[in-house]
């Protein structure tokens, strides 16, 4: 039996606070829906990736994440784009080429990159969508009210749950060896000497996290049913049923006709 106070008080790393109709949908049903959205962005063409790329970064704006949504893209696509355009651009050989003297360009190869940079921020975008406005104690009490696995609800939901406890011993061992005299602030080649003394106490210290986690969920009969019982479980109403079963009733015909087609 689950019981809950106010889960948004709980600090997350990707969670914004929120009261927007997208935070007030049930947790599920986001969940099917960025599910969804995955397998017929790889259907649609360039264009319906675009407008799916601006329809989730308007409802993040909607939602109070907009400053979120530009950090976390900026980030993450302009190293891939960069890689992109060096390899679909400049290295891949294409009868397309055209000589700007230092360097050759590939237009169709500039194209392809622009559609698989299109595909992946409509995804990433989407994917964010779902963490900003969904608050990872909400999700799993949603998916233990629906009568899924405990172990594949804590599956699903501890990344999101995990993702600041890690940061925060992350920046803690950065302090700690810092204080010792490690250089993090010189040339690269001093950062990349100084990373495996970052990554090696981060690494045990998850294993030993691990093992203490999964004595404490033996220590409390975690499997010990086959569902559990939630207090005060997230508002789920018949219309998200419904389209619930819609969406999941359209995975498998979509990706029959992308294997397909």
């Amino acid at each position: 039996m689950i019981g809950q106070g106010n889960p948004h008080t709980g600090k997350t790393l990707l969670f914004v606070p929120g009261n927007s109709f997208i935070h007030r949908i049930n947790p599920l049903t986001k969940l099917v829906g960025l599910l969804w959205l995955a397998a017929t962005t790889f259907m649609l063409p360039p264009m319906g990736m675009a407008v799916v790329f601006i329809a989730a970064f308007a409802f993040g704006v909607i939602a109070g994440a907009g400053a979120v949504f530009v950090r976390r893209l900026v980030l993450t696509v302009t190293p891939f784009a960069i890689a992109l355009f060096v390899i679909h651009g400049l290295l891949i050989k294409r009868p397309d080429m055209i000589d700007y003297g230092l360097i050759s360009l590939s237009p169709g190869g500039l194209t392809y990159m622009a559609h698989i940079l299109v595909r992946v921020a409509a995804l990433l975008t989407a994917s964010m969508l779902f963490v900003t406005t969904t608050h990872p104690a909400i999700l799993l009490k949603s998916l233990d009210s629906h009568g899924i696995s405990p172990g594949i609800a804590y599956l699903i939901s501890s990344p999101l749950l995990l993702i600041e406890p890690f940061s925060a011993r992350a920046r803690a061992i950065r302090d700690a060896q810092q204080a010792r005299g490690l250089d993090l602030n010189g040339s690269w080649k001093a950062r990349i000497k100084a990373f495996p003394a970052l990554l090696i106490p981060l690494v045990t210290l998850a294993l030993s996290d691990l093992d203490q986690r999964a004595s404490v969920l033996d220590g409390r009969a975690f499997r010990a049913r086959p569902f559990r019982v939630v207090l005060d479980a997230p508002v789920d109403q018949p219309y998200e049923r419904w389209l619930r079963r819609l969406l999941l009733l359209a995975l498998p015909v979509q990706i029959g006709l992308l294997l397909w087609l």
